[in-house]
């Protein structure tokens, strides 16, 4: 039994000085080597667990595409993920993929920590973040690779995510590299963690499936998944990734109003709830779900249970715009709110046009129960900043002990006597 192992840095050391031994102790560790033919011995459960034979050939039709993605501190491995490969560049031999940024919200500093991507066949690769957006919870790793990956393309023509669309979350192991999935189908509940464009789904999973890609019947990847404390997968859509993409790609930065709080339409919420929320406005109400400590929110003296009214954008011109009439210095776009829905799409279509150097002031008007007007002023941040986090799910994983099967802490494992990787 391998002995653990500290990560100690002492002062002038950076782990990137220690990287190739540790990367040496890892593969010899999990063994590099693509996995026996065939397939292993096979139980009553197994076939019970995939007498859904419906999706199979989506599943096949990615399954090359779906990596395990881990984050190291030396040898130890201590949170594992799932992502998609959805970019190959043949000039740098690079690969571009998607994934959960709950892998960057280790609590030490970015320089004792790194990433590891473990392909269907074994082969382990360094990778580096790329883009990284904790609002949305996303970011993208770039790996190098000796032979091209396979990549699954990101549809910005796949059908919505719509309720009772039939779906499937895909997850893969690091330690075994075996592909897992969850079958399930879309439906209306409303995510109580993260941004407000997550939807929800009756698969379920754990946070080795928190990245990987949510497939429909033709094998289209609707979004990535992002579970609850109670292992509920809430995919994000592949629409709204794209858009997030194609911004960074554009500006360099992506910047959202941040006001900590979460928008919830009143009919969503359970009826113990609805017994203690005064109906302003009518069942079509968007309220107040949660305020996060000291946001803007909190500050501003918002409660769970306030009605938003409209949402406001003001931007002011230093510089006069030509198609601007003389005297004016600022213009002002106000939307009424009616469903959480309508308060998400507004709120996007306001952050495409934010940037550093922007001047636009951005408000929500909401009503307590007393009748009394309430207005929240949002900060405009990066969304690289980790104030966001705030909004993500508080089932976090033990940052301090490594995970089973790590050279660090070894474990005996009847998968390992199996073939780690079914697709």
């Amino acid at each position: 039994m391998a002995s653990r192992e500290r990560l100690v840095l002492r002062s002038g050391e950076t782990l990137k000085q220690f990287l190739p031994i540790y990367l040496q102790r890892i593969l010899k560790h999990y063994d590099s080597k693509p996995p026996p033919s065939g397939f292993p011995h096979l139980s009553p459960r197994d076939f019970h667990l995939h007498k859904d034979r419906s999706m199979t050939s989506a599943i096949l039709k990615i399954a090359p595409s779906v990596v395990s993605v881990s984050v190291f501190a030396g040898v130890k491995r201590l949170l594992d993920c799932s992502g998609i490969v959805f970019e190959w560049d043949d000039s740098t031999c690079q690969a571009t993929i998607l994934t959960s940024a709950k892998l960057m919200r280790f609590p030490g500093k970015r320089d004792n920590y790194y990433f590891v991507v473990r392909l269907p066949s074994g082969k382990i690769l360094l990778a580096e973040e790329h883009y990284v957006d904790y609002y949305h919870n996303i970011m993208t790793l770039k790996v190098s690779s000796d032979a091209k990956l396979d990549t699954v393309e990101l549809h910005s023509s796949a059908p919505p995510i719509e309720e009772g669309v039939k779906v499937v979350a895909l997850n893969r192991d690091f330690y075994t590299c075996r592909l897992s999935e969850s079958s399930g189908t879309i439906h209306a509940d409303y995510p109580y963690f993260g941004c407000e464009l997550l939807r929800s789904s009756t698969c379920v999973g754990n946070e080795v499936g928190e990245g990987g890609p949510l497939i429909n019947e033709m094998g289209h990847v609707c979004g990535i998944n992002f579970f609850d404390g109670y292992q509920c997968v809430h995919p994000l859509p592949t629409s709204v990734i794209l858009s997030c993409l194609d911004t960074w790609t554009s500006n360099g930065i992506v910047m959202q109003p941040w006001f900590g709080m979460t928008v919830i339409d009143i009919s969503k919420l359970p009826y113990y709830a609805l017994d203690k929320v005064a109906r302003v406005r009518g069942d079509g109400t968007a309220v107040i779900k949660e305020v996060y400590e000291g946001s803007p929110a909190d500050t501003a003296g918002v409660r769970p249970g306030d009605s938003v009214i409209t949402l406001v954008s003001q931007v002011s011109y230093q510089d006069l715009p030509e198609a601007l009439p003389r005297g004016l210095t600022s213009t002002q776009n106000e939307v009424s709110v009616s469903s959480a829905t309508e308060y998400a799409l507004a709120l996007s279509s306001i952050s495409k046009d934010l940037n550093d150097d922007s001047t636009i002031d951005i408000m929500v008007f909401l009503r307590n129960d007393s009748g009394e007007d309430v207005v929240v002023r949002s900060l405009n941040l990066r969304v690289n900043d980790k104030r966001f986090c705030s909004s993500l799910s508080e089932h976090e994983p033990n940052w301090h002990e490594p995970l089973f099967g790590s050279q660090a802490q070894p474990a005996y494992d009847v998968a390992i006597n199996t073939n780690p990787c079914i697709f």
